[in-house]
């Protein structure tokens, strides 16, 4: 458990005595999630927008927490994440959604006993920007251009 980056070993056992270690009683991850208030989702009808109160239960406080200390790091890809969405979405949403994914990572590893491995912040940019390059000549695509990359100086 303490493989996750965030997560020390008092603040596992915190979670554990809060969650257990039987996650048969949520049928998915998403399922988990949602029990822990960190579910994103906003009440929208077409202009009208209404406001949900959503409460965390201690477990969900502890992922917030979590992600608050990843927040500064330099060299985990979970950091980059906290970074790139805080850039785009604000500060508290991208606490959420970081707290949402190291809720992710901790019920998979205990529903399903896989590892996780920090592959760095460096793995994490090159795959961004694969996924930018990719949806960029897919968008040249449709409307009709291409794209020529530049001759590197």
């Amino acid at each position: 458990m303490t493989q996750i980056p965030g997560l020390g070993a008092y603040s596992v056992m915190q979670l554990i005595s809060e969650v257990g270690t039987d996650m048969s009683a949520w049928k998915t991850e998403k399922h988990f999630v949602s029990w822990l208030g960190l579910a994103g989702g906003r009440k929208q009808s077409g202009k009208r927008k209404g406001s949900i109160k959503v409460h965390r239960n201690r477990a969900g406080r502890m992922f917030c927490a979590a992600a608050r200390s990843l927040a500064q790091t330099v060299d985990k890809a979970l950091g980059g994440f906290y970074r790139r969405l805080r850039g785009r979405l604000g500060g508290l949403a991208a606490n959420v959604a970081l707290a949402r994914k190291l809720a992710l990572l901790f019920y998979r590893l205990l529903r399903y006993g896989a590892d996780y491995v920090e592959k760095g912040l460096k793995a994490y940019e090159a795959k961004v920007l694969e996924t930018e390059k990719r949806l960029l000549l897919k968008l040249t695509k449709k409307q009709g251009f291409t794209l020529i990359p530049a001759a590197s100086n």
